[in-house]
């Protein structure tokens, strides 16, 4: 299993509590974030990661190198910011073969059951399927409406929407060659979001866009406030099974 990993942000929001690095490489006690979201992928089976950089990348190149745990690490690199759908259509370049694989933003620590996502996403015949998490609210993010057959129906804004509140996890499960097809409708619109133009696009179109829900703890450490609750929460003794049961 391979799997992208969207780490070239400007990380605007974080600059007041971390300034020299990118965000993906924001300290976690005395290891930078982005290690802590490998670790945990290689632990649920991933055996290959495209590392979609921009802002500051010569720092995340330095630290990985072209391998992490034995796994080995490419990159994709942004000359300019293309946003998070033009970075996944550049760094699709680099995805190997034409097995599913998975899209995880740099920015967030969402630990799923990736098995169980796996099985929704074939089971479904889904072209892409976005991993959901119910919140509380919906103040701070945007929500995602299902159908009962868990087709996403509509993207709210933040403040809109009705319960329950499933917001976007920031990890997906991508089909290659429905991303293909798509980079050549799309890809001249750079810089591209994935969030508020191709997700919106698909639904618009009538694609077979999926959410799984999952119940893990879902952590945005582009969030000054939750950046900060990460490095309370954060035990690196701890293991992907009791990371799945809540930190």
């Amino acid at each position: 299993m391979e799997a992208i990993i969207l780490a070239g942000g400007l990380g605007t929001r974080l600059r007041t509590v971390v300034s020299d690095v990118p965000k993906p490489m924001a300290p976690i006690g005395s290891r930078p974030f982005l290690e802590l979201l490998l670790d945990f992928w290689i632990d649920e089976g991933v055996r290959r990661f495209i590392l979609a950089v921009g802002y500051k990348q010569e720092l995340v190149v330095a630290h990985f190198g072209f391998s992490y745990r034995g796994i080995p690490i490419d990159y994709s690199v942004e000359i300019e910011p293309k946003g998070t759908g033009g970075a996944l259509f550049l760094a699709l370049e680099k995805i190997s073969n034409d097995n599913l694989f998975f899209v995880i933003n740099g920015d967030t620590f969402f630990p799923i059951d990736s098995s169980s996502a796996l099985i929704f996403h074939q089971n479904n015949k889904s072209k892409f399927t976005i991993i959901l998490k119910e919140m509380p609210s919906n103040e701070r993010y945007g929500t995602v409406r299902l159908r009962k057959d868990f087709r996403i129906e509509q993207f709210c804004l933040s403040g809109e929407g009705v319960p329950p509140y499933l917001i976007n996890g920031g990890v997906y499960i991508a089909n290659p060659l429905f991303l293909k097809e798509q980079r050549e409708k799309f890809e001249e619109k750079s810089p591209i979001s994935m969030e508020s133009f191709l997700f919106p696009k698909w639904i618009e179109n009538g694609e077979s866009i999926f959410g799984f829900q999952d119940s893990g703890k879902f952590i945005d450490i582009g969030i000054p406030e939750d950046y900060k609750k990460f490095q309370g929460w954060f035990d690196l003794s701890r293991s992907n099974k009791s990371l799945k049961e809540g930190l």
